[in-house]
């Protein structure tokens, strides 16, 4: 079983804001900055089949040019934050693209729960008691008007997510797109 997951890759220098933004929050936990994507589909534990049968999939897929943006910073865990994130901006191409993976895998025999779609990228995984909420809260809510400068995106990547002790690590296994036809 390999544990994957369809995913936006960020430009370098959307990498470098987020690393700034990340900077200024008052966790322990950082992920390093290889790590930042935006998850449009996590497949879970997947066959090799289930694989094979969604690259040839996504091979023929066209893949939207988007531009997107990230605005503000959130937290998802109401009374007990556990994710502090970046947030991308709505962008209806984004969402409905989205949509069309997400019909795609479950035709290639992935089982996924139905859950709402954010678009956000992870900055830290908060574990509880290792940082102060209020301290957090106030943090974010004074970044709300964090922004990023607006990316394009052509192409769609197929991840690999090995878990181990100190975090995870994710590895490009395909990209999607015109670049890559």
């Amino acid at each position: 079983m390999i544990r994957a997951f369809l995913a936006l890759e960020l430009p370098q220098h959307i990498r470098s804001q987020l690393v700034l933004q990340q900077f200024l929050m008052p966790v322990e936990r950082r992920l390093p900055p290889e790590n930042f994507h935006i998850t449009l589909v996590f497949l879970g534990d997947s066959t090799l089949h289930q694989l094979e049968d969604l690259h040839l999939a996504l091979s023929g897929l066209p893949i939207p040019a988007l531009q997107l943006q990230i605005r503000g910073l959130g937290l998802f865990g109401k009374d007990r934050p556990h994710n502090l994130h970046a947030v991308v901006a709505p962008d209806e191409g984004l969402s409905r693209f989205q949509a069309k993976l997400l019909t795609l895998a479950r035709g290639c025999g992935f089982h996924l729960k139905p859950r709402r779609f954010h678009p956000h990228v992870t900055l830290s995984y908060l574990r509880e008691g290792s940082f102060d909420r209020i301290e957090l809260e106030t943090a974010v809510a004074r970044d709300a008007r964090f922004c990023t400068d607006p990316f394009d995106v052509q192409e769609v990547a197929l991840f690999r997510s090995v878990l181990r002790s100190d975090g995870a690590v994710h590895d490009v296994l395909e990209r999607y797109g015109p670049a890559h036809i």
